[in-house]
């Protein structure tokens, strides 16, 4: 039912968990689901230890030499749509310019295939993403920091690997990637889906 609740889980390669971001669904087919997430929504996300920091303060060279948790935030700028398809290696970001409303471009987030466990849907990041602007010009977006993380305990080699073939599959065709995946440019959000709390259990048995 559109509206109702989900939460999106981040995890570590080793079941930690990494982030948690609860959005309203927009849509929900069972393989693939589109949510809203709220600026202003009350999150957790990567920090160091302690949650002491971003860990993108920290300079590369140190960034994944040490140990990594999560914090509460609050998820900033304007808010995001998401088409989350559960066994692909990707997701989409859908971003709008939070002054003048005007679509911005798409983020592709290049992970883990999903798992769900009801309404909550848990992945892997692999640091890698694209960038694609509202003219489908497509730019690798944080090669460095997959690079630095690489072959730490927060990246493993394969998983790289397999983010560089997704995006470059990516950015030879992107505008026959997203016209497969529904053209949400025009979405407007409900008047009443605003800033949401993290749920009871946010944390509760990641690896499960």
């Amino acid at each position: 039912m559109a509206g109702r609740t989900m939460l999106l889980r981040y995890l570590y390669p080793d079941g930690r968990l990494q982030a948690a971001l609860p959005m309203r669904v927009v849509e929900d087919s069972g393989g693939t689901v589109v949510a809203w997430l709220a600026a202003g929504t009350q999150i957790e996300y990567w920090a160091t230890a302690g949650g002491l920091a971003d860990p993108r303060t920290v300079p590369l060279p140190q960034r994944f030499r040490q140990a990594l948790g999560h914090a509460p935030r609050r998820w900033e700028g304007s808010g995001v749509l998401r088409v989350i398809s559960l066994g692909e290696h990707w997701q989409v970001l859908r971003f709008w310019d939070p002054q003048s409303s005007r679509f911005s471009g798409w983020y592709v987030n290049l992970e883990s295939a999903k798992l769900r466990h009801g309404n909550v849907i848990d992945a892997v990041d692999w640091h890698l993403d694209l960038l694609i602007s509202p003219s489908f010009d497509v730019t690798w977006k944080d090669e460095d920091e997959a690079l630095a993380a690489c072959g730490t305990e927060y990246l493993r080699s394969r998983d790289l690997e397999s983010a560089r073939q997704v995006g470059e599959r990516i950015a030879q065709d992107p505008r026959g990637f997203l016209a497969s995946i529904g053209d949400w440019r025009a979405f407007v959000p409900d008047s009443g889906w605003g800033p949401l709390r993290l749920p009871d259990g946010w944390d509760r048995n990641p690896t499960g």
